[in-house]
């Protein structure tokens, strides 16, 4: 009899299992840029050159084969996940040749992620909020081998420069519990497990425009697309973007 009743809930379980993964579908696309893509002009470095370079580019548009578009971030607007505990190791940011890598880092599902200085100089990671420019943090890290934990509390975008090194920029992108994803080399974003249903997706790019200003990069307003999508159960959703 408990042998039976044992089978019994296994299959129980497997059967929910089942119908919860045929609530959930895929999201995928890419996005493209529309036309010829603009050449970048490097930053002149004029100290720490041993270190930094010669030139810096600032990562504000890159642009790959097929005209794809890296470091574009994919958020379904107002949908929500269910939270997990993450590691902050899984997310970094490191600080290597005088350049943040990734550009782009979107932390989902925890709200902590890693700054790591890999350079024999001193950096500061300046944050702020990119929809006021207000200042979220700043953490120094004058030695090499530096690892620094960041707590965000509130979601949504960062950007982050060095004050000592003002060409440097990268982007975090502050997902809390919702959907969440930067285009790789080949424009290609995923969010997987997505509740069947209606929603307004959101393509969002930093822009690439910059001028000087007393020395220091002024970056431009960032460029953001949206789409209205119905994501069916067990099935994938393509959402394409071109960003002009």
């Amino acid at each position: 009899m408990n042998a039976a009743r044992n089978m019994m809930a296994v299959i129980a379980l497997l059967l929910g299992t089942g119908m919860a993964y045929a609530q959930t579908g895929t999201v995928q696309g890419t996005v493209k840029f529309d036309g010829v893509a603009p050449t970048m002009k490097p930053y002149k470095v004029t100290y720490n050159n041993d270190v930094c370079g010669n030139e810096a580019s600032l990562d504000r548009l890159v642009v790959g084969k097929d005209s794809c578009v890296e470091y574009a971030v994919v958020y379904i607007d107002g949908l929500k996940s269910k939270p997990e505990h993450v590691a902050p190791s899984k997310y970094v940011v490191d600080q290597k040749d005088c350049s943040y890598y990734p550009h782009v880092l979107v932390v989902d599902h925890g709200m902590e992620f890693t700054v790591a200085n890999d350079d024999p100089l001193f950096h500061n990671v300046h944050g702020y909020f990119a929809s006021n420019n207000e200042t979220a943090f700043n953490i120094a890290e004058p030695v090499k081998g530096m690892k620094t934990v960041q707590r965000v509390r509130k979601p949504g975008m960062y950007l982050m420069r060095c004050d000592i090194h003002p060409w440097m920029n990268a982007y975090v992108y502050v997902a809390g519990d919702g959907y969440a994803a930067a285009t790789n080399k080949d424009g290609q974003f995923a969010l997987s497990d997505v509740p069947a249903g209606k929603y307004k997706i959101v393509m969002w790019h930093e822009g690439w425009d910059t001028r000087d200003v007393g020395g220091k990069p002024e970056f431009s307003k960032p460029i953001e697309e949206t789409q209205e999508i119905t994501v069916t159960a067990g099935k994938t959703t393509t959402a394409d973007f071109t960003l002009k």
